[in-house]
């Protein structure tokens, strides 16, 4: 068994165990402590990477000196959420705003859903921007110690593009029973969610991998994970019941997003590439 393959077993098994746990305590999406055990579990994969690192005295590259790839990292999952959107105009009833603000509202929130629509916009765009690179950072950085950390240091032999395919299966496969028991993004679609999950962490490694390695450090891709994390559901709080399935970033509409993305990337790293993208 490879040193990915274990890591990747150990990852599971702890992770799913201490979904377990929550689970059958009466643990669901709704609950006052979702919030801190969604961080928890996003760290799970982190220590099992920082564990095995030091066995092996493996160092993995979690800082370096900021360049303009960080930036990037920021600012791009903002105009591919925005591109997911103009993908789903003819797949769903877009309201705008509107959406957003009885969202709001009903989260109990009346400030901001009595602000103009442009000052809400703006308010709602420096939030994410706020969050991508403080506290969602901190939980993603969980995550991507082990997968854009220690499971891209043990593929990358294989080459860029099927190390990509490798990290995000099992990237997807890990947040099954969110998905299954706890309606995770696909609230409707529970059993095809966690197969559009899979479909969507896939499709979304390689740039991942490329920011990482572009950035020179896991915390670029963390930078690029947290903030996609902070503005996905934007995505669909702008149309009228939508369906989990089609709109949204984790939908089939970003789904064509993100692999036109990707054809893009593929001309920037082919396949005869190194399998660094350095």
């Amino acid at each position: 068994m490879s040193k990915a393959d274990r890591a990747s077993l150990i990852t599971l098994a702890l992770s799913w165990a201490f979904f377990a746990v929550y689970y059958f305590a009466g643990g669901t999406i709704e609950s006052p402590w979702f919030a801190a055990f969604g961080i928890a579990y996003m760290w799970i994969p982190g220590l099992v990477a920082l564990a095995l690192a030091r066995r092996e005295g493996l160092r993995l590259q979690v800082w370096s000196r900021p360049n303009r790839w960080w930036l990037v990292a920021w600012l791009l999952p903002l105009a591919l959420v925005a591109a997911a959107v103009v993908a789903a105009l003819p797949l769903a009833n877009f309201v705008g705003l509107a959406g957003v603000k009885e969202a709001l509202g009903a989260a109990g929130d009346p400030t901001l859903a009595g602000l103009p629509d442009w000052a809400l916009a703006l308010a709602l765009l420096l939030q994410v921007l706020f969050a991508g690179v403080t506290i969602n950072v901190l939980a993603a950085l969980g995550e991507e110690l082990m997968w854009r950390g220690y499971l891209w240091e043990h593929t990358r032999e294989l080459g860029f593009w099927p190390a990509s395919l490798q990290i995000g299966v099992v990237w997807g496969v890990w947040h099954a029973p969110l998905v299954y028991f706890l309606g995770y993004n696909y609230p409707e679609h529970r059993f095809w969610g966690v197969v559009l999950m899979v479909v969507f962490t896939i499709l979304l490694t390689p740039w991942l991998l490329y920011l990482r390695e572009k950035g020179n450090a896991i915390l670029a891709a963390a930078i690029f994970h947290g903030t996609i994390n902070a503005a996905g559901g934007l995505a669909l709080y702008v149309f009228a019941r939508p369906n989990d399935l089609l709109v949204g970033l984790t939908g089939l509409s970003g789904f064509v997003v993100l692999a036109l993305a990707n054809l893009y990337l593929r001309r920037l790293m082919p396949p005869q590439a190194q399998e660094s993208a350095g």
